[in-house]
């Protein structure tokens, strides 16, 4: 597994790489917050996919945490969020 993320930005300067491949948001299944952290190369899910700061944390926590992940077209990068739900 690779951690590709920003620590200085808080992921400002990735939203070119988030965009480049295809990360609109936080993958975490009820969680629509932009994306801080790509995560690829996992195991058990096989794909890449974003984690906002929030989860990275729980995530990088002591014991770590246990996510479900969903995908689809939410784009927490668009300001006109209100249209696509």
């Amino acid at each position: 597994m690779q951690i590709i993320r920003d620590k200085e930005l808080f992921g400002l300067a990735m939203t070119p790489l988030f965009l480049e491949w295809g990360i609109r948001r936080c993958n975490v299944k009820g969680c629509k917050a932009k994306p801080t952290t790509i995560i690829t190369g996992h195991k058990e899910v096989g794909v890449v996919y974003g984690l906002c700061e929030e989860h990275f944390q729980q995530g990088s926590a002591p014991g770590g945490a246990t996510f479900t992940f969903e995908f689809d077209n939410y784009d927490a990068f668009n300001t006109h969020n209100e249209e696509q739900q």
